[in-house]
């Protein structure tokens, strides 16, 4: 078995930890977004979480044939989560401190795009490799994402109240 997929799995996993931690963190009050050592720090942490996502699954020891037809959709989905994830990025300008309530664009139909884009990723590029192992890991990493959105739904209604919950209304994920 290759330790290239191991040593990817274990930054994968590793950083789904960090970012966890840090939702985590800022929901009880002890990381403030705004302190850039931190932003920096969780960015660096999610820059690995992908890269590593993108090494594991071409590794993974446990893969499986495919039809074509599934292989080359599980390309499509990982190429839409692409577009929606690095979209969803250029239109906010980053990723933490926004101050206002984004409702246009991709942000239209879709409350968070980025994650969906992240789940669509993730799925797609294990689909594509055939990669059953990665495919389990990427449910945990799954778990997590709806995860942070739950928490950014609650901290977003704190914040913007019925505007918010309207545009809850309105939009899907």
């Amino acid at each position: 078995m290759d330790n290239g997929f191991y040593i990817f799995l274990a930054l994968f996993l590793v950083s789904l930890i960090v970012r966890t931690g840090y939702e985590l963190l800022k929901e009880v009050g002890k990381v403030k977004p705004e302190n850039n050592l931190v932003f920096a720090f969780v960015f660096a942490s999610m820059c690995v979480l992908w890269f590593s996502w993108f090494g594991l699954c071409p590794l993974d020891p446990f893969r499986i044939n495919v039809p074509d037809l599934v292989r080359w959709g599980g390309l499509v989905l990982f190429v839409a989560g692409l577009i929606l994830a690095f979209g969803a990025l250029f239109q906010l300008r980053g990723v933490e401190n926004i101050d206002h309530l984004v409702t246009s664009g991709l942000f239209a139909r879709l409350r968070h795009p980025m994650y969906t884009g992240f789940v669509l990723w993730i799925l797609g590029w294990s689909i594509y490799h055939g990669a059953i192992a990665s495919l389990a890991v990427g449910l945990m990493g799954i778990a997590n994402i709806l995860y942070w959105r739950r928490l950014e739904d609650a901290r977003l209604l704190a914040r913007y109240g019925e505007a918010y919950q309207r545009y809850r209304l309105a939009t899907w994920f």
